[in-house]
């Protein structure tokens, strides 16, 4: 994790998170045992754990209850990951099977739903009254968030529409990451505001990357295979900026590739040649970085330290998305 390199006391505090995620694939037995274990596998990121930890030591340090949360936090991410190939009927993720295409979407949703379930076992009780339910109200609105990108596809967004849809699929759950880690420090109410703003804007600039990479990535930089949210008929940023950028032509072309079923490879490199021709893919880009400088702003009401510069640090030189990553 490259934020273990701004702030080293982070790489044991993961250590100890991945203890806590490591006993739930180490109770289970049998075909549910291997499942779990599967689904665990791939580290990933472990982004929204670290975004919850170092906004602890944002605030007088990580306790036994941050860990705690932080592990609950990349259970539920991992079970929405599951049930979003079920929804998407994606066969891969990480460059490996995915759960529903090994075992079906019905073990699929069941093992998503067992994974929230035993991540909630994690939290000790006073803990658990405290965070459930605000965890739940952000579990509903991740889910209010992909309904809606469902019920838009096939039809290009306005950009703010977009903007409140990946708030609600992703930039919700770094902002409950930025205020419970405070929280669990005992730390200022006004540190945890501000670290939820911060978390939010921040999950905006990651949505805004993953669905540029999905067109114009390679090699599963997103995780995902390229192309997946354009065989949903998704309008993600870059279409959605072509066919606002005036050209009638380029705007009736994407329209009917997206309606298209099914739709090649070479629909794809289409649609990123009619987006790169507008300028589609680049101002993209200027989207995402202008999120990433917003999530900055909250961080100066917050004390200088390591832990503040670490994260200032995932706005810039170390946000994980490979494309950012370099100078543009």
């Amino acid at each position: 994790m490259q934020l273990a390199e701004a702030y080293p006391e982070l790489a044991g505090l993961l250590e100890r998170t991945e203890t806590a995620i490591s006993q739930v694939s180490a109770e289970g037995d049998g075909f549910l045992g291997a499942a779990v274990q599967r689904a665990l596998l791939g580290r990933g990121k472990r982004l929204r754990p670290s975004i919850l930890l170092l906004s602890a030591e944002c605030a007088g340090g990580a306790t036994d209850t941050t860990v705690s949360l932080a592990a609950v936090i990349e259970l539920v991410h991992a079970a929405s990951l599951v049930h979003d190939d079920v929804v998407d009927e994606a066969a891969r993720r990480r460059g490996r099977r995915s759960a529903n295409a090994l075992w079906g979407n019905k073990v699929s949703v069941l093992l998503g739903d067992y994974l929230i379930a035993r991540a909630l076992e994690l939290l000790p009780g006073g803990a658990r009254e405290r965070f459930v339910p605000a965890l739940a109200r952000i579990a509903a609105r991740m889910c209010s968030g992909q309904i809606a990108e469902l019920q838009s596809a096939g039809r290009p967004l306005a950009e703010r529409e977009y903007a409140e849809i990946a708030r609600s699929k992703t930039g919700c759950l770094f902002g409950f990451c930025g205020q419970a880690g405070v929280q669990t420090a005992a730390g200022d109410p006004s540190l945890a505001a501000a670290l939820s703003e911060f978390g939010e804007r921040f999950g905006i600039a990651f949505q805004f990357a993953d669905d540029i990479l999905d067109l114009v990535g390679t090699d599963g930089q997103s995780g995902k295979p390229e192309g997946r949210d354009l065989a949903e008929g998704k309008f993600t940023l870059p279409l959605i900026l072509a066919v606002e950028a005036g050209r009638t032509d380029v705007s009736e072309r994407l329209q009917t590739i997206v309606s298209k079923r099914p739709r090649s490879e070479a629909d794809i490199l289409l649609v990123r040649e009619l987006a790169e021709s507008v300028g589609a893919i680049d101002a993209a880009w200027d989207r995402a970085r202008a999120w990433l400088d917003s999530a900055r702003e909250p961080l100066a009401c917050i004390p200088d330290s390591p832990a503040r510069s670490a994260l200032a640090a995932a706005c810039g030189e170390m946000f994980p998305m490979p494309v950012m990553a370099a100078d543009r």
